[in-house]
């Protein structure tokens, strides 16, 4: 073995560089080691302060599972919200369109008969506008099977119920009277309306003690405010007017003097004060009436 250029054996210092390259490559390794250890802590950190969108979006076939779920929950939606909303809302526009056409059909035949002088174009008018409002009615009628009870209100089937009583299908208006009393989301004034609607089916009927009794609801719903004056005196009115009319003698007498005693009030205007009046005493008057003129009618005229 030859010296080194210092003296010492040179296979030592062989095995010392071997040493150190040993060395020096494993803390290299090591130093890769630590380093990707770190790397993946931090990335392990950071992807545990991610939200859920950004964490679904780290991964394509989450996203694309997230996008199927929401277009499911829209379809959905629109299947259980959005499209029978929009299907209520069509039939009940449909609704008011007939119930419209009704008022007008009406309107339109008052006008063309008040102006007609020649019974018969009076006639005339009344024959071609009766089938239009009957099947008007009859639409209706079907329409509001499919309908809500929230969605219908007092003043509509009011127009019904009036339109039907003119043409005489009192069947019909037994329909919607059984809709429009039944209704409790309505003011004393709509619920006593259905209520004198519901007595003159019942006169109609032949059934004048439930006829008298409906009307009296329909008047005590009213209550006894200043306000609705007016409007008691328009039902007892309507009453009286009724039972002269189909011949319900028994209260009728007693149901004027009552009238005209509620017609006597302070809070009854002039105005409703001589439309009452005068309808009352035309309807008692005339030669229609099936029950003997009250004694006292002119107390009613004198108002």
């Amino acid at each position: 073995m030859e010296p080194a250029a210092d003296g010492s054996p040179r296979e030592a210092t062989n095995d010392g560089d071997a040493a150190n390259d040993r060395d020096a490559a494993n803390n290299a390794v090591l130093a890769a080691l630590q380093s990707q250890a770190a790397r993946l802590a931090r990335l392990e950190e950071d992807n545990s302060s991610k939200g859920l969108v950004k964490k679904l979006t780290s991964s394509a076939g989450a996203m694309a599972l997230f996008l199927g779920l929401i277009l499911t929950f829209q379809s959905l939606y629109d299947g259980f919200v959005t499209k029978p909303e929009a299907d209520r809302v069509a039939r009940l526009s449909k609704f008011n369109d007939v119930v419209n056409s009704v008022a007008k059909r009406q309107q339109e035949a008052m006008q063309l008969i008040t102006q007609a002088t020649d019974p018969k174009l009076r006639l005339a008018i009344a024959s071609a506008i009766t089938p239009q409002v009957l099947s008007d009615l009859s639409t209706a009628q079907a329409m509001l099977r499919d309908l809500d009870d929230k969605d219908v209100g007092i003043p509509q089937l009011i127009v019904l119920m009036n339109a039907a009583s003119s043409e005489g299908d009192w069947p019909t208006v037994k329909s919607f009277v059984d809709r429009a009393v039944n209704k409790t989301d309505v003011s004393p004034f709509l619920h006593s309306e259905a209520l004198r609607f519901e007595g003159k089916y019942w006169f109609t009927s032949g059934d004048p003690e439930r006829g008298r009794q409906s009307f009296l609801a329909a008047f005590e719903t009213l209550g006894t405010v200043p306000v609705g004056a007016a409007a008691r005196a328009f039902v007892l009115g309507d009453l009286v007017a009724t039972e002269y009319l189909v011949g319900a003698c028994r209260h009728a007498a007693e149901d004027f003097n009552t009238l005209v005693a509620n017609m006597a009030s302070p809070y009854v205007g002039e105005q409703p004060r001589s439309q009452i009046s005068a309808s009352v005493v035309a309807q008692l008057a005339s030669p229609g009436a099936h029950c003997p003129a009250p004694p006292n009618l002119g107390a009613l005229r004198a108002e």
